[in-house]
């Protein structure tokens, strides 16, 4: 079974998300996105080449819907703020994560509340993964 996210940006101009179809627990994931994409441009290459089905640690290893397997209507999906990024996570996405790349660092959303007691509400990814792995 797919743990399901959504890989976001939030900038001036809203946020723009992708789906993310496997292996997005904190241990995957959310290791993968605090150690290997860290820089802002790298960020945006990953959000432009739209919906993941699987993330790896370099956007050429990782496997995305339109470049990889051809299909369409795959790119990422622009919203209005992170209210609107949650109902689209997960009311469209059934998504259980959401990792949003805001301020020059990654924050988490835990649908599951896997990452403890965090009042269903964005935290930093390092915190969320410290509390996990450690």
């Amino acid at each position: 079974m797919a743990t399901r996210a959504i890989i976001a940006k939030l900038d001036d101009n809203g946020v723009q998300a992708i789906y993310s179809h496997s292996d997005n627990y904190l241990e995957h994931t959310g290791k993968i996105l605090d150690q290997h994409y860290q820089d802002k441009d790298k960020v945006d290459k990953l959000i432009a080449q739209g919906d993941v089905s699987s993330l790896r640690d370099t956007i050429a290893d990782t496997t995305f819907y339109a470049r990889d397997r051809g299909e369409e209507n795959k790119e990422a999906t622009n919203l209005n703020n992170e209210t609107k990024l949650l109902e689209f996570a997960f009311e469209s996405c059934d998504a259980e994560v959401v990792y949003m790349f805001a301020y020059g660092s990654w924050y988490v959303y835990d649908n599951s509340n896997k990452i403890g007691d965090s009042s269903y509400q964005f935290i930093e990814l390092e915190e969320a993964l410290y509390n996990v792995l450690a």
